[in-house]
């Protein structure tokens, strides 16, 4: 029997998971921790040269061949950051201009994507998640923590 398979063992586990002190990288959707040492990338945001970060509602979507890791934001809001997410990036885009988030916060949203390979996405997302508490929870993954370099002031 493994120490997972003991209910006891299990109870503490959730326990420990559960409690406010505890930090919250090591908790998860099923109150389990994933305590795998974290890992650590260098991406670069995309940015435009001159005109600053990119405006959701009118980037030229044809244009963006990336995939990997998304952060959308609304500029001088207090709870700014509105959804972080994973994906081919033109598609998720595409998406969230077909749904109602543009109509809940406004035409103003921007973004910023980075390349990041495939099996380190949810990690990337999930440090992202915790970094800028958005307001609007696509998912949330249970993955091995992967820390990124942040895009600079969003704002």
């Amino acid at each position: 029997m493994s120490f997972a398979d003991s209910p006891r063992i299990y109870s503490a586990l959730q326990l420990f998971a559960s409690s406010p002190k505890i930090n919250r990288r090591y908790q998860s959707q099923s109150g389990i921790f994933n305590t795998q040492k974290p890992l650590k990338l260098s991406v670069k945001w995309a940015k435009y040269k001159k005109q600053g970060w990119c405006k959701l509602n009118t980037l030229n979507l044809e244009q963006v061949k990336a995939s990997g890791n998304y952060i959308v934001w609304k500029p001088q809001n207090k709870n700014n950051v509105i959804r972080i997410g994973h994906g081919r990036i033109a598609d998720e885009l595409q998406m969230l201009r077909n749904s109602s988030l543009l109509n809940r916060f406004g035409d103003d949203l921007l973004v910023t994507w980075a390349s990041v390979q495939e099996q380190y996405r949810d990690g990337v997302e999930r440090y992202l998640y915790e970094q800028y508490s958005p307001v609007s929870v696509h998912r949330i993954a249970n993955a091995r923590l992967v820390y990124v370099n942040m895009p600079g002031k969003i704002k």
